[in-house]
C-alpha cells in the first residue's frame, strides 16, 4: 500500500477507540472486583495511553507503519495483525503486558512486521 493511500487518522481514532474500549473494561472489572490495584493500575495506563496516542504528531513512523497494516489490502495480514493488536492492548497496563505507550507502539510495530 502506498502512503498516499494510508488514512492516519482513521487508524489513530481506531486505535483510540480500542484503547477506551478497554479502559472503560478494566475500570468496570474493577469496581465488580473490589477495587482491585492491578485491574485500577492497568486503567490508568490505557487511559494514559489513550491520551498519548491522540497527541501522537501525524508523522509518527509508528503510527503510519500500523496504519498499513490495518489498511493494506491482504486480508490474511490485516487480520492476524489485528489478532495481535487486541490481545496486546487487552494485556496493556497488566503485569505480563506493556506498560507504556512507548511500550505498546514497539509491540504492536512488531506484530505488523510479524503479520508478513
Amino acid at each position: 500500500m502506498t502512503e498516499e493511500l494510508v488514512d492516519l487518522e482513521a487508524y489513530r481514532e481506531q486505535l483510540v477507540e480500542k484503547l477506551e474500549s478497554m479502559r472503560e473494561f478494566r475500570s468496570t472489572e474493577s469496581a465488580e472486583s473490589n477495587a482491585d490495584q492491578l485491574i485500577d493500575h492497568a486503567a490508568e495506563v490505557l487511559r494514559t495511553s489513550v491520551h498519548e496516542v491522540e497527541a501522537l504528531p501525524a508523522h509518527d513512523a509508528r503510527l503510519r507503519a500500523l496504519a498499513i497494516a490495518t489498511q493494506g489490502h491482504d486480508d490474511l495480514r490485516r487480520a492476524r495483525y489485528i489478532e495481535q493488536e487486541d490481545h496486546l492492548i487487552g494485556r496493556h497496563g497488566l503485569s505480563d503486558g506493556t506498560r507504556s505507550t512507548d511500550e505498546l507502539l514497539a509491540a504492536l510495530a512488531a506484530a505488523a512486521s510479524a503479520a508478513d
